[in-house]
């Protein structure tokens, strides 16, 4: 069976929003990260270009090389969540043609040709979301404009990367996709048989609870320990906000390692114990599934981390006694706030992708249920047991790993204002994450209805 005569089978288009589900996450992704790393080169052109002589510095000047220091925490906060959204719509995108490539193995394909042609798949979605997602950040720049951060306005060529930026970044993206598809063909079951009976083995491990811990101990520990030993080195800070930083990243990157495990432990507990039919549902559908039911709330728990970053912002809300303090307390407050916008678009549409995607994946099975005499209500309350329990976890692992993240600057302390930013943030998540269930919710309707 020759590769080109496969093609048809895969690269066909359905059509719809199945097709349009990944390449909006693509688009997403890639649009946010190009308008993150502008700001970030933002930021590095004007501490660059700040002129340094005997008299004393702007107040400008006085606070770039802190900003500076923020906004690669920002950028060390946004740019994993958003390269894992792209790399999750690579994964949807490969999953949503399960069928088409146990077709092309009934008829004769070989592994190598079923895989090839996936991932061709992948990287033509992911190169159309990409482009989209350029031309996205292209016209939001201009009104980035508009922000103060205390300082002389940006212009609109500050905040674009390099020419030369765009297209790497399109490349870039489209090959992780294209390696996201790749290593997701291990966890897809192409054979005809197992696309039949729908088997995966699902297989957590509480290794990933170790690595999330240890990781956010070794970020205290370093944050305790590394200003003493970079002290007397040249360029010292500079070397303490790099390991900072890569190590506040891999504690965030560790929030999606530890997830899924915690929703196996605790969807089998509930699932044992559980007191209705749709409590029971939902969490037997989370333990098959684990990995996918964190998908779904993973976005809104990047949300819930960094709106406890925002609690730091209320810590400097009071230094208004010169120029340069005040200055820094809007530019803090701007990138915050802006920070969690850009985290609340991610997580939009993290949750809006793959709460639809779980909809049409699990159709067959909201079809037989409702055959077999579930109502189209109960089948919901089920759906809702389904995202109510990764999401209670998903607060609390956020809060928690906000917290070991902020517990050497907060010093024990708390103040009351940041504790209620931390908690309308948390319930503008839960809002958002009630409105993408209620878009995708006359979608359960029509699949129990439709027919088979």
């Amino acid at each position: 069976m020759s590769l080109l005569s496969t093609a048809p089978l895969i690269l066909r288009r359905r059509g719809g929003i199945a097709t349009a589900l990944p390449i909006i996450g693509f688009a997403a992704s890639t649009g946010i990260l190009a308008t993150v790393l502008g700001g970030l080169g933002a930021f590095a052109s004007r501490a660059a270009a700040s002129p340094v002589g005997d008299g004393p510095p702007t107040a400008e000047a006085s606070n770039l090389s802190f900003l500076m220091s923020c906004a690669i925490v920002a950028t060390v906060l946004l740019v994993p969540s958003a390269m894992s959204l792209g790399s999750a719509a690579a994964k949807l995108s490969l999953s949503r043609r399960e069928r088409d490539l146990a077709a092309v193995r009934l008829v004769g394909g070989t592994t190598a040709q079923v895989g090839a042609l996936a991932v061709a798949d992948v990287l033509a979605q992911a190169l159309i979301g990409s482009l989209i997602g350029l031309l996205a950040h292209l016209a939001v720049s201009p009104a980035l404009t508009a922000l103060d951060f205390g300082m002389a306005p940006f212009s609109v060529g500050e905040l674009l990367m390099p020419l030369w930026a765009y297209p790497v970044l399109v490349i870039a993206a489209t090959l992780l996709a294209g390696a996201s598809a790749g290593i997701g063909l291990a966890g897809v079951a192409i054979s005809p048989l197992g696309v039949a009976r729908d088997s995966r083995i699902v297989r957590m491990s509480v290794v990933r609870l170790i690595v999330w811990a240890a990781l956010i101990v070794l970020f205290i520990a370093a944050f305790q320990i590394l200003p003493r030993i970079v002290g007397g080195i040249p360029n010292g800070i500079g070397v303490l906000i790099a390991v900072l930083a890569i190590l506040m990243a891999l504690v965030i990157g560790s929030v999606n390692i530890v997830g899924p495990f915690v929703v196996w432990v605790v969807a089998r507990i509930i699932a044992a114990v559980a007191p209705g039919p749709a409590l029971l549902v939902g969490a037997r559908r989370l333990a098959a599934d684990p990995r996918a039911g964190w998908r779904a709330v993973s976005g809104i728990t990047f949300g819930l981390v960094i709106a406890g970053f925002l609690t730091l912002t209320s810590m400097f809300g009071n230094m208004d006694e010169t120029a340069s303090e005040r200055a820094l307390s809007t530019a803090l407050h701007t990138g915050g706030l802006l920070t969690l916008g850009i985290a609340a678009v991610l997580a939009a549409v993290s949750t809006g992708v793959t709460q639809t995607a779980r909809v049409l994946d699990q159709a067959r099975v909201y079809r037989s249920q409702h055959v077999a005499g579930a109502t189209v209500s109960a089948l919901q309350r089920a759906r809702i047991a389904e995202i109510a329990i990764p999401l209670a976890l998903a607060a609390i692992v956020a809060g928690l790993s906000a917290a070991g993240l902020l517990a050497p600057v907060m010093s024990g302390g708390f103040a009351v204002g940041a504790v209620a930013q931390y908690i309308a943030s948390a319930l503008g998540a839960l809002g958002l994450v009630a409105l993408s269930v209620a878009v995708s919710a006359p979608l359960v309707g029509r699949v129990a209805r439709s027919d088979a």
